[in-house]
């Protein structure tokens, strides 16, 4: 996997998390234990930082940037990021479900639980508040999100930490 410096900057990846061969971190990023970055993923501190929580998720080619030190990219705990979304110098929360084809621009803040719907946009300095449905282009909100839902996001969260818990062992075993 490339695991690249940038400058004096070098990731720092928890021994318990996986990041794919076909997966590229570079900079001042840090990844939690238990987080998983998938094939074709990009992560990219090259200007400011990047932080990926514990048991987080980050799909096959999804982007994920921080261009500017007033807006570091700081994703929470056990939230997953869906194929192909691309996030710009946002704070994410924990227990956040973002799917797939969103963009997330500078300064964006989304609260604890919030769920993105597919192909929605959000635009800069947006603030989207904790456990609500939000979608479109721009992502407005349309529903909070139940007590189900959301324990319905933490066991997916946990299935996906253990398939790729199943993967690190079968890559080790061969």
């Amino acid at each position: 996997m490339p695991v690249l410096p940038f400058g004096d900057k070098r990731p720092k990846i928890d021994p318990q998390a996986y990041v794919s061969p076909q997966a590229t971190v570079m900079g001042n990023v840090e990844i939690g234990p238990g987080a998983s970055v998938w094939p074709g993923a990009v992560v990219r501190a090259d200007q400011a930082s990047v932080r990926i929580g514990e048991n987080t998720c980050i799909q096959d080619s999804v982007v994920i940037h921080a261009h500017s030190e007033e807006n570091p990219t700081i994703i929470g705990n056990n939230t997953i990021i869906s194929t192909a979304s691309a996030i710009h110098g946002v704070y994410v929360g924990d227990n956040v479900n973002i799917g797939e084809g969103c963009v997330i621009f500078d300064g964006a803040t989304l609260g604890e639980g919030v769920s993105l719907a597919p192909g929605s946009i959000v635009p800069p300095n947006i603030v989207i508040p904790p456990r609500t449905l939000n979608s479109g282009a721009p992502a407005a909100q349309i529903r909070e999100i139940s007590r189900e839902e959301i324990e319905q996001h933490t066991i997916r969260t946990e299935t996906i930490t253990q398939v790729f818990l199943k993967l690190r062992r079968w890559q080790q075993s061969i």
